[in-house]
């Protein structure tokens, strides 16, 4: 069996193309231990936000309107530790782990508080994960304007620091090719496609929405696969991970062979435990071991490259899927069996239960 599973991200050289996401369980060292032990090749910190940067910053002069004027609140120290904690805790998990540390910002806008990258890099952070949440809802804001304020603030982190960064984007962008090439000339290191979306529902009895926040769904990974063969169209030349929707050792080659450099595992964690990360390099290992090559980057160096037209794009994504050969509603008996040929990703309703980290009872 292939064991070389050695990669590179952001020029960094990883044992593991696993990557954990960033998320609260980096951040406790025990559990960052358990997750290392187990073959990550990294670990992504919790995000700290941008209104704890800002409340940080004004507190000290009027606490109570610092509170309205960031927008912090209490809860979000719970999430990553807080901004007291946040550097002392990159500086001991330096010391004890042995794959590289990356910090990350999460925020929306640029401003002062932006220079908390310099201190995550003063820290001893081995790379930067800027995660971009600007909600892209107003009427009088154009889509050129949102990016071009991304790729400011994305030129100015990398006038500021000298540790690799990576631009963590959502799925909004109309074009992400060109926001991809856009980002590349800025001088980023790689692309984090894509970060987490809440769920969305509404509530009847209250006649309101709701969001809450969930683990990737089964079937997500397909969201995730189609954002890396856009971004990679035209020879895109950045580290990319993909994150979200890898359970398995197979989603982890499919996007690799789609264009991601690392997957990023993290729900499957909740779910699992850091026995997930073995049960995807093991499948991994297998899949290369079975088709005779001798180690991950010789596996990564033979993936196609994307070149595909808009035109062909089009077709590749709607016409051809839609027009494909199926049996007729003329010929057919009814229209469900009409539909037979059409995949249907409605599973029918299971009767097990489950408890909060998804282990079925």
């Amino acid at each position: 069996m292939s064991d070389d599973l050695t990669t590179t991200y952001l020029g960094m050289e990883l044992r593991s193309p696993i990557v954990i996401g960033a998320c609260p369980l980096t951040i406790e060292p025990e559990t960052a231990r358990q997750i290392c032990d187990a073959g990550a090749g990294a670990i992504v910190l919790p995000s700290i936000l941008q209104e704890q940067v800002t409340y940080s910053m004004l507190k000290r002069g009027a606490p109570i309107a610092a509170i309205q004027e960031s927008g912090y609140q209490p809860q979000q120290d719970r999430y990553n530790g807080g901004v007291d904690n946040y550097l002392p805790t990159i500086e001991r998990m330096k010391e004890n782990l042995p794959v590289p540390v990356i910090g990350s910002l999460n925020g929306a806008t640029d401003g002062q508080w932006l220079a908390f990258a310099k201190e995550i890099q003063n820290a001893g952070a081995d790379a930067l994960e800027f995660n971009w949440q600007r909600g892209m809802y107003d009427p009088d804001e154009s889509a050129d304007a949102v990016e071009n304020r991304l790729v400011a603030i994305s030129r100015d982190l990398c006038e500021t620091l000298s540790i690799p960064i990576a631009i963590k984007l959502n799925q909004n962008f109309t074009n992400l090719a060109s926001m991809a090439r856009k980002l590349q000339q800025t001088g980023v290191d790689g692309l984090v496609l894509f970060s987490h979306r809440p769920h969305w529902d509404v509530n009847v009895d209250r006649m309101h929405w709701t969001v809450r926040w969930e683990l990737s769904p089964a079937d997500y990974l397909g969201t995730i696969l189609e954002g890396l063969v856009h971004a990679r169209t035209g020879g895109l030349d950045l580290s990319i991970a993909a994150s979200g929707g890898v359970r398995t050792g197979e989603d982890a080659i499919k996007a690799m062979i789609a264009g991601a450099d690392v997957v990023m595992v993290t729900s499957e964690v909740y779910r699992e435990g850091p026995d997930a990360i073995q049960n995807i390099q093991q499948g991994i290992r297998r899949y290369l071991t079975a088709h005779h090559h001798s180690s991950l980057l010789a596996f990564q160096q033979l993936r196609p490259s994307v070149e595909l037209t808009p035109q062909r794009l089009m077709r590749l994504e709607y016409v051809d899927p839609l027009t494909a050969p199926t049996q007729s509603l003329s010929q057919s008996s009814s229209p469900a069996s009409a539909s037979a040929n059409y995949y249907d990703p409605t599973t029918s309703n299971s009767t097990s239960s489950g408890d909060a980290f998804g282990h079925r009872k």
